[in-house]
């Protein structure tokens, strides 16, 4: 089994503050993996999720994709983590707003294409779109889509190259429980196929499907459960 991402003496705290957010997390992720990143509102389940990702760098430790340190990527290397190898999914549904459903989706992955590039894109948007139940909308506006709508093209958009990670910060809050399960359940069948998928929640629904549970409390792991 191959590690994809490894984290070692995680530590971070925003400006002006002095309270720890995370105080030392050390763990690995490693590819077919479904983790679950359980804990309360203020755990430090996002901050972590988010340096995983590369989007934060923390005050100490080191992250490593790939046996290679993120914080000493080139700018290039960065770029291209995040387009094609580690697709985030954030807690808010960030969208365009007078841009439609396709064009959220490709808009970020456009830049230096051709128009063969662009075709292929919107074939995978509509593949995903389709999956997730939602192929119908793909010219509709963020403005008419409900809320688990909305965070199924968010979905569909990171996982449209198809990336080795896809990180997804509370992806069932706030939707229904049958929305909740398609999310869920196109999430677990894409860690199937050998990528690793790490969920953050405070929704025990999700906990279901985790092959791997890590409970976070005060921004310490507390416990590192596999259930394979």
């Amino acid at each position: 089994m191959t590690m994809l991402i490894d984290a070692n003496g995680i530590s971070m705290k925003y400006p002006g503050s002095s309270r720890l957010v995370l105080d030392n997390v050390n763990f690995s992720i490693n590819e077919g993996e479904f983790i679950v990143i359980a804990g309360d509102s203020g755990s430090g389940k996002s901050t972590l999720l988010a340096i995983l990702g590369g989007i934060l760098r923390p005050v100490e430790g080191v992250v490593k994709y790939k046996e290679k340190n993120m914080y000493e990527m080139n700018e290039n290397e960065i770029s291209d983590m995040h387009r094609s190898k580690v697709g985030y999914v954030p807690q808010s549904n960030i969208m365009l707003k007078t841009y439609s459903v396709l064009e959220n989706i490709i808009v970020p992955y456009r830049l230096g294409t051709g128009e063969k590039s662009v075709s292929d894109l919107e074939e995978r948007a509509h593949k995903h779109l389709d999956k997730l139940g939602i192929e119908d909308l793909f010219n509709r506006y963020p403005y008419e889509l409900s809320g688990g709508e909305l965070k199924r093209v968010s979905l569909a958009r990171a996982m449209l190259m198809n990336p080795e990670i896809i990180i997804a910060d509370e992806p069932t809050t706030g939707l229904d429980k049958n929305t909740g399960n398609v999310i869920l359940e196109y999430l677990h069948s894409y860690s199937q196929t050998g990528k690793a998928v790490i969920v953050a929640t405070h929704d025990m629904q999700v906990l279901e499907y985790g092959s791997r549970i890590l409970k976070v409390e005060r921004g310490r792991i507390t416990k590192d459960e596999c259930r394979i």
